[in-house]
């Protein structure tokens, strides 16, 4: 059995280690907006969380990093890295915590069209708009 396990800030040194394999994963996917280290710091001071779906021998199978942002009256959980091998089981229990948590939405951001594919197949996410960027 799996569960999607919240890690408190207090806890976080405790279960980074066995996060990082699938949070290193997906930064590759990024384009190098934190190292490792600097969002272990962000998760550390509550300015994202951390989040592990783990099995009952506590390996973790999947690793996620999120943030909330409120746009006017919606309260979005943003999916900053994800990585692993999810299922719909933890991915509909993660959906509920969102919903428990006053969420009207998540959202999440990618290079890659095999993932945005993966995404709006999986979890049922639709494009919602195409991030422009200007690097200064």
């Amino acid at each position: 059995i799996m569960n999607l396990y919240i890690v408190p800030t207090n806890q976080v040194h405790r279960f980074w280690d066995k996060a990082v394999p699938h949070i290193e994963q997906a930064m590759k996917m990024g384009d190098g907006e934190y190292t490792i280290d600097q969002l272990k710091l962000l998760v550390i001071q509550g300015q994202q969380q951390l989040l592990m779906v783990m099995d009952d021998k506590d390996k973790c199978h999947v690793a996620l990093t999120i943030q909330w942002t409120t746009l006017g009256s919606q309260r979005v959980c943003y999916i900053s890295y994800i990585g692993g091998n999810n299922t719909q089981e933890c991915w509909d229990q993660f959906v509920q915590w969102v919903k428990n948590s006053g969420g009207t939405s998540i959202q999440g951001s990618t290079k890659s069209k095999a993932i945005a594919r993966l995404w709006r197949m999986a979890y049922k996410m639709q494009s919602k708009y195409t991030l422009m960027e200007l690097k200064l």
